[in-house]
């Protein structure tokens, strides 16, 4: 679950919005991932992974997620972020850890700790590039 958890909620593509800037709607379509994995995964976790109708509703059930979903990339296609779950986009995630920044948005943990990053740099050195 914290895979997911991580998966959905820490790509660094998605900016911070000031609050004068923010706005609820796109903040519910594309201010988290929806990520595709191996078949067998999604059914053992009952579409957990499909995850941006339950930001819009966290009343839909599980079994309703997918067509959700699926009316959301329909008619709301262009702002959804999607992926497909691999070992670079999980490197990704795991070694381009970041902090808020006010002027800066994101900020590289390493660029702020750069003494306390040794499990990313370890990270960075064995997990594989390819997809």
């Amino acid at each position: 679950m914290s895979t997911f958890t991580m998966v959905h909620h820490t790509a660094p593509h998605i900016p911070f919005k000031y609050s004068e800037e923010w706005n609820a709607a796109q903040a519910q379509l594309n201010g988290t991932v929806h990520c595709a994995y191996p078949q067998w995964i999604e059914v053992l976790c009952h579409d957990i992974n499909v995850h941006i109708p339950h930001h819009i509703s966290p009343k839909i059930p599980s079994y309703n997620l997918r067509a959700a979903h699926k009316s959301l990339q329909e008619n709301w296609g262009k702002y959804l972020n999607e992926a497909s779950w691999n070992w670079r986009l999980m490197k990704t995630i795991l070694t381009v850890c970041h902090v808020y920044d006010k002027e800066q948005n994101y900020v590289s943990f390493e660029e702020v700790a750069p003494e306390e990053s040794h499990s990313i740099k370890f990270l960075k050195e064995v997990m594989p590039d390819y997809a």
